[in-house]
């Protein structure tokens, strides 16, 4: 989970779920860190490097990515997830040319591919704008939920 702002984690984590925030910077989970101790909120914090993912099998029930893509942790989310756990999944999408990097970006329809068999609560392909300078960019959102037996 590569975020640098961990504000969906302190949510979770003040709703009593027990929280681990994985960043490859060091910085930034001391960022989220003295934020937990600021709110009075218990998150456990590692760095971690998911260009060479491993996490242990049907342990979460919740797992988050936002803004952040590596292909190689998709199949490592969906065994870590318990039966019936939730991923929650919002990246970058190519939906033109423009994205002249295409690792970075899913291409249509790959996310959605990649969680086949699981009940997709929410789905959504989209251009959303970003800012004057940089136009708009085209996000993928996935909320879905293994299923109890696989």
């Amino acid at each position: 989970m590569h975020v640098l702002k961990y504000d969906r984690q302190l949510f979770l984590a003040q709703h009593g779920l027990k929280v681990y925030a994985l960043d490859i910077s060091e910085y930034a989970l001391k960022l989220a860190m003295q934020l937990a101790r600021s709110e009075d909120t218990i998150l456990e914090a590692a760095v971690y490097d998911l260009s060479n993912p491993w996490l242990p099998a049907g342990y979460f029930d919740v797992i988050l990515n936002f803004h952040f893509l590596e292909r190689a942790a998709i199949p490592v989310y969906r065994q870590a997830l318990t039966p019936g756990g939730l991923i929650f999944f919002d990246t970058y999408i190519r939906l033109d040319d423009r994205e002249d990097t295409p690792i970075y970006y899913l291409e249509p329809g790959e996310l959605l591919s990649s969680f086949e068999g699981y009940e997709v609560i929410h789905y959504a392909e989209e251009n959303l704008p970003q800012s004057e300078s940089h136009g708009e960019r085209g996000i993928v959102q996935l909320v879905a939920r293994k299923p109890e037996q696989s």
